[in-house]
């Protein structure tokens, strides 16, 4: 009965007037070493209206570490993905193993490929020696052909989002960049079907993939240097634009402006 993420903030302190017994484990599970950690984190950025009852909660110790790591080593000018909940969870995980551990985790599988993500992909490979990515994929909020390429939704219908597990392993004896092994379900796979060969997969067997990194953190889909010579559509250097805009911005569209005045006039 806790807040995982609240409990390993710096200058947090028990309430153990309310559930002492409840307390009491929490500040022995703080003080024991933890070498393995598996879990299925949530999927959230928070609430994106006052009326998702979602709060957008903050946890400034976690939320520095991720500025230090994932958020430096990104390029994205957007990084408030970085602060969803299950990427909270790989910060918080990777921290809370120290030196030497494992963290297994079923995860969101965005952050594989996404460029948003690039500084989470560099940052991984220096905290752990070996990765295997296990890639369920199932994302549905995709269309047509691709749509059909991800294959079943992992979880039915409870979620829309592509699936991975993720298994990494931190040995202080190891020194260098961490090991990828990478395992893409094939294309148009039913949920049933993955969930079959998923149960009878292991280590040893698994068909992985080894995979180096490029210099900007792509795994999967590395990105032709060549376009690095061509102008950028906005930026330093020669560009084919001088300025950019997020344009008309408010929140508020609905009642702000629309293509009929009175349209506007009756929201107001």
């Amino acid at each position: 009965m806790t807040d995982t993420f609240q409990i390993s903030e710096d200058g947090d302190k028990a309430d153990t007037s309310l559930i002492p017994a409840n307390n009491s484990r929490i500040e022995a599970q703080l003080g024991s070493p933890i070498r393995v950690i598996v879990g299925n984190p949530p999927y959230s950025a928070g609430q994106t209206s006052a009326n998702d009852n979602n709060a957008n909660l903050k946890y400034p110790t976690l939320d520095a570490r991720i500025a230090d790591t994932y958020a430096a080593h990104s390029t994205a000018v957007n990084k408030n993905s970085l602060y969803d909940s299950y990427i909270r969870a790989f910060r918080w995980a990777t921290d809370r193993l120290g030196e030497q551990g494992v963290l297994a985790f079923v995860s969101n599988n965005g952050w594989v490929d996404s460029n948003s993500a690039d500084g989470l992909r560099k940052t991984l490979v220096e905290d752990f020696s070996d990765i295997y990515v296990y890639n369920l994929r199932g994302n549905q909020r995709t269309a047509g052909e691709v749509s059909r390429q991800e294959g079943g939704k992992v979880f039915g219908s409870g979620a829309r989002t592509g699936v991975a597990v993720v298994i990494a392993v931190k040995n202080p004896a190891y020194s260098g960049s961490a090991r990828i092994h990478y395992y893409g379900v094939p294309d148009y796979q039913t949920r049933e079907e993955k969930l079959a060969d998923l149960d009878v997969a292991n280590l040893a067997t698994t068909a992985w993939r080894l995979i180096t990194p490029n210099k900007d953190g792509d795994w999967l889909n590395q990105r032709d240097e060549t376009f690095m010579t061509f102008p950028a559509m906005v930026g330093e250097g020669t560009t084919h634009f001088i300025s950019r805009s997020a344009g008309v911005q408010t929140n508020r569209d609905a009642w702000c402006y629309n293509f009929s005045a009175d349209k506007v006039e009756r929201m107001h």
